[in-house]
């Protein structure tokens, strides 16, 4: 089993692939769900985690939940994978405008679908690292983890962007007002 930086780096590989052949201004529409989406997991997670807990043991007499880590991981690593479909699929949010032809917009392109691929994985990265990768068949475990990835860990989207900068907001917030105000002003 390879480690899990590679898949990692494969899967942000494969949606800059993505973002190359659908264009920049369609990847910012996804960039802005992505976001948004990030934002409000970041604000509920703890809410939504303790919810899960009391569902977990209420239900878990009837539903025999041998691991509650499992089922709530598997939730948050469903809903950013939903998410991430729902705003691929179908009639998305592009921004409009004119997209750049030429090498500026192959660098656009390839750079906004690294960036989705980034949010995504590196999500479902950090509830899997959350969760002591409860995902058994997956093969990875907390100590299993290269030095690399331990590093890289400080850098996935909710850690990293979900820091409190300025006026004790993230980062995710200041990302979210930005997107929105470029989708209107075009």
């Amino acid at each position: 089993m390879a480690p899990i930086e590679v898949f990692f780096g494969v899967i942000v590989f494969i949606f800059a692939l993505i973002g190359l052949v659908r264009g920049f201004l369609r990847e910012l529409g996804v960039t802005l769900v992505l976001v948004f989406l990030l934002f409000f997991l970041s604000l509920l997670e703890e809410r939504l985690d303790t919810g899960l807990v009391r569902v977990l043991d209420r239900g878990s007499r009837v539903l025999a939940v041998e691991s509650p880590d499992l089922v709530k991981c598997c939730l948050f690593v469903l809903v950013v994978i939903a998410a991430a479909f729902v705003s691929y699929q179908g009639e998305t949010l592009a921004f409009a405008g004119q997209p750049p032809r030429g090498p500026q917009g192959v660098v656009l392109g390839l750079l906004t679908g690294s960036l989705n691929g980034y949010l995504i994985a590196g999500s479902v990265w950090f509830y899997l690292a959350k969760y002591n990768y409860p995902i058994r068949w997956m093969g990875f475990s907390q100590g299993a983890l290269s030095n690399t990835a331990r590093t890289m860990m400080d850098f996935l989207p909710i850690p990293f962007l979900g820091k409190p900068i300025l006026f004790g907001q993230s980062l995710l917030l200041y990302l979210c007002g930005l997107l929105i105000l470029a989708r209107v002003i075009r």
